[in-house]
């Protein structure tokens, strides 16, 4: 059982001292964290011994790479008491073994590491999600902004002249039975960012590329990637929005309108494709087999990760939104010669002068 989310009292920038900062980080979800930061600097490690002492090459050592998510997601069996579904996998890999050893990796990758993948991406949901909203709440009345606040404001395109205090999300998702549709949604999008991804980097006419370490190689960076890209979906399936009095700003397609920003870098990514396809004929099956792993690597994950982590992620989120946002004092400023949206026309209600709250000061604001 996970602890309760811990909160905790933070000021922010003059702005909102005393608000709430909540924490959705069980202990579980810690020692996770922890564990996988150092599992991955130790196989960092044993890369570099492979490939300096045991003459390993640089593509093909790298399923050493893929070794925290491998015990992230064999211990989530342990824990969550799947015996049965690990004997099954260890038994395969067995049989797999005695006829062809080296689809015993494939086994692993495909039922261990996504399931790892699929865990890791609950808890670094769990580690931006009220962070990031944190940031995004406040960037719009700072006269200077920080790194990492300039930085949100880049990834997730926040318009300058945005009230971004007024933040919701939607309160209501349950998850009372699989949802098809949003895990075909989240899919589709991971996969357009990994495939974009892989094809600028890998098919880079810079890059030398091994086809004897495919798609071995291919496969640890696609667990990467879609570990790194899957979190921010989060956004989408909670409606995480900016409330304005016209069309609400959704945090989410803040996050697609840089990605299009990106037009330029797809055409090149779209040039590498075509440059690696009529390069040489080894090419054509690189590029095939490497989309159909990405495909079912993304797959595996994205089915793991709605089964087994979604429902918790998203529970824990409504739980604690009152925590981190209790009032709507700042909801739709209005300015002094408009009705103020604070009245809500119910007798006995407390009235607040819209003189009384502070509007957005952009106008020193640094990008």
């Amino acid at each position: 059982m996970k602890k309760k989310a811990t909160v905790k009292y933070k000021a922010a920038d003059g702005f909102a001292s005393g608000t709430k900062k909540v924490s959705l980080l069980s202990g579980y979800d810690k020692v996770t964290l922890v564990s996988f930061i150092c599992i991955f600097i130790f196989s960092v490690f044993l890369y570099y011994v492979f490939i300096t002492m045991f003459s390993y090459s640089t593509y093909m050592a790298f399923p050493v790479l893929a070794l925290p998510l491998f015990v992230i997601g064999a211990t989530y069996y342990i824990v969550k008491r799947r015996y049965y579904a690990l004997i099954v996998v260890i038994a395969v890999c067995l049989v797999v073994y005695y006829f062809r050893p080296p689809l015993v990796l494939y086994i692993l990758y495909f039922l261990i590491c996504t399931e790892g993948v699929a865990t890791m991406v609950e808890v670094i949901q769990r580690l931006v999600f009220y962070g990031t909203l944190e940031t995004i709440e406040y960037v719009n009345v700072k006269e200077k902004l920080s790194i990492k606040e300039k930085l949100v404001v880049f990834f997730f395109n926040i318009p300058v002249d945005l009230d971004t205090r007024n933040l919701t999300i939607d309160r209501s998702v349950k998850r009372n039975k699989f949802s098809w549709k949003d895990m075909l949604y989240s899919f589709m999008m991971v996969l357009l960012f990994c495939m974009f991804l892989w094809m600028y980097v890998f098919l880079n006419p810079s890059i030398s590329m091994e086809t004897r370490g495919v798609p071995i190689y291919t496969l640890t960076i696609i667990l990467y990637i879609s570990m790194l890209v899957m979190p921010w979906s989060i956004f989408n399936t909670l409606n995480a929005r900016i409330v304005t009095d016209y069309r609400d700003f959704k945090i989410y397609h803040g996050l697609l309108g840089t990605f299009k920003r990106m037009f330029l870098p797809m055409i090149a990514a779209v040039l590498f494709l075509a440059y690696a396809l009529v390069s040489s004929p080894e090419s054509y099956y690189f590029v095939a087999v490497s989309m159909v792993m990405i495909l079912l690597i993304l797959l595996f994950t994205t089915i793991m990760y709605f089964t087994s982590n979604e429902v918790s992620v998203i529970s824990d989120i409504e739980d604690n939104w009152e925590k981190f946002h209790p009032t709507t004092i700042y909801s739709r400023y209005a300015s002094l010669d408009q009705s103020s949206s604070l009245d809500d026309g119910v007798p006995g209600t407390p009235r607040r002068d819209p003189a009384e709250c502070f509007s957005p000061d952009v106008k020193g604001r640094s990008r």
